[in-house]
């Protein structure tokens, strides 16, 4: 996909990490007690999670609090907190094939990300995920317009999309096991189609 907007997609989140409003605020820490109530009924033991789109990493931090091994990737390190700097990450967009040479994980968990990317980007990335998912793919997605985008001088929800939306896209992709409205939130878990 053409790296001039992976390029421009990084500068603008380098300058959003640098506002407290906006590094303050993680879907991913705050669904973590979520997704190991959906996931822990189905394996056996701790598994393995790449946070995708991770952010600050407090969520990948939490998922590593419950028992999980973690790795992180997103467009950039820079709002990385301490405490996450020290597990796997690794940089890409999620459009980019970023299953190649990184192997498989149990489950990708991707909190506050999707609605972030280009629509004509959603469907690639959720097949990259799905991919890269031995198990599934947690999901959380927010359905209404960001407001921390007059930080950015744009907004940073580049795909609003109602509910059924986002459940028919996702269905599309796999298989969904987990689907709930939640008001501005959507929340799924969905399986790869092997």
């Amino acid at each position: 996909m053409p790296h001039d907007i992976q390029t421009a997609e990084r500068a603008v989140y380098e300058g959003m990490w640098e506002i407290d409003q906006y590094a303050n605020f993680s879907p991913g820490e705050q669904y973590a007690p979520l997704f190991d109530s959906l996931v822990r009924p189905r394996c056996h033991g701790y598994g393995t999670v790449l946070d995708a789109g991770c952010g600050s990493g407090k969520g990948a931090v939490a998922l590593q609090a419950l028992g999980y091994r973690v790795e992180l990737c997103d467009l950039t390190p820079t709002g990385l907190i301490p405490e996450a700097r020290s597990l796997p990450f690794f940089e890409t967009s999620l459009w980019s094939d970023f299953t190649r040479d990184r192997g498989f994980v149990d489950y990708v968990y991707c909190c506050d990300v999707l609605e972030h990317l280009p629509t004509v980007f959603v469907g690639l990335a959720l097949s990259r995920m799905l991919e890269k998912a031995r198990s599934g793919v947690f999901l959380s997605v927010a359905l209404a317009p960001d407001v921390a985008g007059v930080w950015a001088g744009r907004p940073l929800h580049l795909t609003v999309q109602p509910y059924d939306w986002w459940r028919g896209t996702v269905r599309e992709l796999g298989c969904v096991t987990e689907a709930r409205d939640m008001y501005n939130t959507a929340i799924f878990m969905v399986e790869p189609r092997r």
